[in-house]
């Protein structure tokens, strides 16, 4: 049986700060602090430069999406393949299942402490590739 196109790839949530909430990486390369650092100064440059920041920018052979709601920035890669509008459908449904697991009220008064944030995954992992497609497990 063939499930549910997966079509996001890695994804951060950062704070206002910076401050990596959330990060769930298909293939581990970097520190995710790094990365949620220089996704962080991308868009604040972005925001200096343009009004409303960053939307998207594309690398080799994917494309980053950034979306903000409550001081809160949710970025997600997938491959350039993927048509646009469909990551940014996906993307919404994990912005509402964010806030609803933890609503704007909670983060506010956040102890910063990021182990609350561990379960997420587990909301979200319909839209997220798994590290090795069913298709490639059905090769090996």
């Amino acid at each position: 049986m063939i499930s549910v196109e997966k079509i996001i790839q890695d994804i951060w949530i950062l704070n206002d700060a910076g401050a990596v909430l959330y990060h769930r990486v298909f293939k581990k390369s970097l520190d995710e602090q790094l990365i949620g650092a220089l996704m962080s100064a991308l868009n604040l440059l972005a925001e200096e430069l343009e009004k409303g920041g960053l939307s998207n920018f594309e690398l080799k052979d994917k494309k980053y999406i950034f979306m903000k709601q409550h001081g809160i920035s949710f970025i997600v890669n997938s491959s350039k393949k993927t048509k646009e509008k469909k990551v940014k459908e996906e993307m919404k449904s994990i912005v509402d299942k964010f806030f609803t697991l933890y609503p704007k009220e909670m983060l506010n008064n956040w102890d910063n402490d990021l182990s609350v944030f561990d379960d997420f995954e587990k909301h979200i992992k319909d839209s997220l590739q798994d590290t090795i497609d069913k298709f490639e497990k059905a090769f090996w």
